[in-house]
């Protein structure tokens, strides 16, 4: 399924992203992978919240990999590349993506893609991406505003998940 799911997001991203473009959304697209890697980081080294379970094809490494490095910045990418300029245009849009990411995520917990662990649920996950892809969005526009707001919900998370 992990593979499936980069299929559909290559091609999508080759259909709705826009690629004459791609250097002004790379800068984010290295957020967005970096901040993955860092979740893994440190939930390596202590315990996870939520893990991309491993398959017969792929071990947990090469998922983590697929996601880190082609599907989450891809995803990031697209969201960018078709943002609108309308205030109104932007809220439905962005409201668009987290509905459709929490549905997939659901569907990925459901099919045992995904699982949670040590107090993470669906509705962390909501407050989460309720957060990431307004984020997404400061970066590009502000990325030194975005990386400093990045820190204080790091340390939430931390402690409040007790890393700290």
């Amino acid at each position: 399924m992990h593979l499936i799911l980069v299929i559909m997001v290559i091609i999508f991203s080759l259909l709705k992203g826009d690629w004459r473009k791609w250097e002004t959304y790379y800068p984010t697209m290295l957020y967005v992978a970096l901040a993955t890697f860092l979740y893994e980081f440190i939930s390596h080294s202590h315990f996870h919240l939520w893990e991309l379970e491993e398959n017969d094809y792929l071990n947990v490494m090469n998922v983590h990999f697929l996601h880190n490095l082609i599907i989450n910045p891809l995803i990031s990418f697209v969201y960018l590349s078709n943002y609108p300029n309308k205030m109104v245009n932007q809220i439905t849009y962005t409201l668009k993506w987290i509905l459709t990411f929490l549905l997939l995520e659901w569907l990925g917990e459901y099919f045992g893609l995904l699982t949670y662990h040590n107090g993470w649920h669906f509705g962390w996950s909501f407050l989460f991406v309720i957060i990431m892809f307004p984020m997404i969005r400061l970066h590009h526009v502000h990325k030194l505003y975005a990386l400093l707001l990045s820190v204080f919900f790091v340390v939430f998370f931390l402690v409040f998940f007790d890393y700290v």
